[in-house]
């Protein structure tokens, strides 16, 4: 029989429209409720609060406080009135610490007990649980019964959570309904299909989660920040991962994701969750290994997900999504790979590398590509990019040199809320190409940075390709590579290796050391025999200009007999014809490139010799190929100089980034002793490898070419 609670009370008629309720009651536990007619004719009511407006709701009333009893019944004159709910707001930030709720009650309303530091037990009756209606209590378990039917959005989050039980159904769960909880296991039942929108967001302490077999979709963030996650272990029935949020966003602790392999849509490999149809990446880890054949990295996919450094990105990957790497803890130099041609805002957001090179595929970077990254010091941008889009470098306030290698200012976002380098420190020093100085101190946001300086005429990793005829009528090369940096009489110089290769490389080859330096775009060149330098090129020089260039104790007298341009690649440069009296260095010189015949004036320094240097064909920065003449294979070319049988990657190790400026990784399938070589062959650092991927920091070498060999396998690797 239900218990009957008479307590008095007088029906309170309505005072303008500040009263929220239909009449007044006393609880068992000696607390005023205030009650809402929801149906005169059956006498059913709802527990309510005193008054409307503004988030008052006990305007000038005492909140209720301690250990409430809420009754299944009260009674008023002669009528005894049911309560079935608990209506919006009812108890909402009272100072409650324990609630009993009969079992009467089938709803509990929007912010019903929102922030009462209770606890409380859901009766079996209860059927709808709306938004907030627990948010913020000291709720520890939690048992929902079959009859439940709905769980709104963020019913129980911010609770105190730490047991959980659902019924073994399908019901629509709100979003993050169990969100910033003190859960460890979660058993997911049978029966539900899917897992709502932030569910299970920010659960600190979540450690397991066991996934029925009758889930379908998981949908976005579901399992957000919860960094005590390190296992996850999906079923062949899931078959939507929706939104454009990984599930898994920031879950720092994970180390592994898997799934049933029988499904057809998702697969699982080397840690990383990927869509069948799209070969796109949904969600990694720390450990995760991006698979040859992906062709895009997902949404948040790699989202603070406790990377300490970049994954090789394989030359499959072209796409990169929204904040595919927001968040990356990798603390070193990264390098862009060359395959990738889209990427999306915030890739790299909240990133914490030192140096990051953008490879000349990218043409746009988009909005907060790099925002909040605070520890990076240096950013190459190539040639192709044209547009810094909305908050690019956001807060980027640690950013001392900026490279830009367009002699054309890409455009620059200089609204004040967007601006493509807020935030970043207007000390940082613009390197631009030469003859693009006025340009960018007159463009649009280059032009708030006072240090704006002209690069050198050839970037470290500048390469040359010629080809050499010789006397038998053969074709071999010369290779010529900007290797390293010296110093000659307190003038910086760039050394360049200059290697001929006579008839058969194998049967002969000459490698000499050629020194030289810019200034005012003009290059000059150390005469060995007289010691000194003698200019080589003149890119400023105009019709009727001379210069004489020394070669030994000879010399050439050029002349500039015309001007013009020509594009390659996109690029447009400018060019001098130029002529001598005996005709051995005329022909066209490429300004900031060289020579097209032959870097240096071969045909004078071998004029004695039984070969001749006839053309340029291939040249190259950073290994991204600039210039190519005639029908010369450059890739074949590149491939050759750098992974021939002396070098031999393809016996089982690779090293990147290539170039670096301070992390490098050796991967492979070799392991002992290495040694680090310049190209002088002198021993720089040993050591040991130990694992088939191992991190070395090479930050302390100067700018150069080296050579690392491990079991007598030599691959080679730029510091710049």
């Amino acid at each position: 029989m239900k218990k009957q609670f008479l307590i008095l009370v007088m029906m309170v008629f309505a005072i303008g429209n500040a009263q929220a309720y239909d009449f007044m009651a006393m609880s068992p536990s000696h607390h005023v409720l205030y009650l809402n007619i929801l149906d005169a004719e059956n006498h059913i009511a709802g527990v309510t609060y005193p008054y409307h407006g503004g988030g008052n709701y006990y305007y000038n009333q005492t909140k209720p406080e301690g250990d409430l009893v809420i009754p299944e019944t009260v009674t008023i004159g002669s009528n005894t009135w049911t309560i079935t709910e608990i209506l919006d707001h009812a108890f909402y930030d009272c100072p409650l610490t324990s609630v009993v709720i009969p079992n009467t009650v089938t709803a509990i309303r929007d912010n019903a007990f929102y922030g009462c530091p209770m606890t409380a037990t859901v009766p079996n009756s209860v059927t709808v649980i709306e938004a907030q209606a627990f948010s913020y209590t000291r709720l520890q378990q939690l048992t929902l019964s079959e009859s439940i039917n709905t769980v709104g959005d963020r019913a129980f989050s911010c609770s105190k959570l730490t047991d959980l039980i659902l019924p073994a159904k399908d019901i629509p769960y709100g979003i993050g309904c169990f969100s910033n909880t003190d859960l460890v296991t979660v058993v997911l039942p049978e029966g539900l299909t899917v897992v709502s929108k932030e569910m299970f967001a920010n659960c600190p302490s979540l450690e397991q989660v066991v996934f029925p077999s009758t889930l379908t979709t998981i949908k976005d963030e579901a399992f957000r920040y919860c960094g005590s996650l390190q296992e996850i272990n999906l079923p062949s029935s899931v078959t939507s991962i929706q939104g454009n949020w990984n599930p898994f966003r920031g879950d720092s602790g994970l180390e592994s994701i898997q799934m049933d392999g029988s499904n057809e849509v998702y697969y699982c490999e080397n840690n990383c969750l990927i869509e069948r149809a799209t070969n796109t990446i949904i969600a990694g880890c720390k450990n995760s290994v991006i698979p040859d054949g992906v062709v895009a990295i997902g949404a948040h996919a790699f989202a603070q997900c406790g990377l300490t450094h970049m994954p090789e990105i394989p030359a499959s990957v072209t796409t990169l999504g929204e904040g595919a790497f927001y968040g990356c803890l990798d603390s070193g130099s990264f390098t862009l790979s060359e395959t990738v041609t889209n990427i999306a805002g915030e890739a790299f957001s909240f990133g914490r590398f030192s140096t990051v090179t953008i490879p000349e595929t990218i043409h746009t970077i988009p909005y907060r590509m790099f925002a909040f990254c605070q520890w990076m010091g240096e950013v190459t941008i190539p040639a192709s990019v044209t547009d810094m889009g909305e908050s690019s470098f956001l807060w980027c306030t640690k950013l001392k040199k900026i490279y830009v290698y367009n002699p054309v200012p890409p455009t620059v976002n200089t609204s004040m809320i967007y601006h493509s380098f807020d935030r970043v420190p207007r000390s940082a020093t613009i390197y631009v190409p030469q003859g693009s100085l006025a340009a960018y101190q007159e463009a649009p946001g280059w032009n708030e940075f006072p240090n704006i300086v002209e690069m050198g005429l050839f970037p470290i990793g500048t390469e040359w390709y010629y080809e050499i005829e010789n006397a038998d009528g053969s074709i071999t090369y010369q290779h010529l590579e900007y290797a390293a940096d010296t110093t000659i009489n307190d003038d910086p110089v760039h050394i360049l290796v200059r290697i001929n290769t006579l008839y058969d490389k194998d049967f002969y080859t000459e490698k000499t050391l050629e020194y030289i330096y810019e200034s005012d775009n003009k290059v000059y060149w150390w005469n060995k025999d007289l010691e000194e330098f003698t200019m080589l090129y003149d890119f400023a020089a105009e019709v009727g200009d001379e210069w004489e260039i020394k070669v030994g104790t000879a010399s050439l007298l050029m002349h500039v007999d015309a001007e013009g341009t020509v594009d390659y690649n996109g690029q447009t440069y400018r060019t001098l014809t130029v002529s001598d009296p005996d005709n051995l260095f005329s022909g066209i010189i490429i300004c900031g490139i060289g020579h097209e015949t032959s870097f240096f004036p071969e045909w004078l320094m071998s004029k004695d010799g039984d070969y001749r240097v006839e053309g340029m064909r291939c040249v190259w920065q950073y290994g991204q190929l600039i210039i190519q003449l005639n029908e010369t294979s450059c890739d074949e070319v590149y491939l050759n100089f750098h992974y021939d049988i002396e070098e031999s990657p393809a016996d089982g190790i690779s090293v990147y980034p290539n170039p670096t400026n301070g992390i490098i990784t050796i991967s492979g399938d070799q392991t002992g002793e290495y040694h680090i070589t310049n190209i002088m062959g002198q021993t720089l650092m040993t050591g040991r490898i130990d694992t088939e991927k191992q991190q070395f920091n090479v930050s302390t070498l100067p700018a150069g070419v080296y050579f690392i060999n491990i079991n007598g396998k030599t691959t080679k690797f730029v510091k710049y």
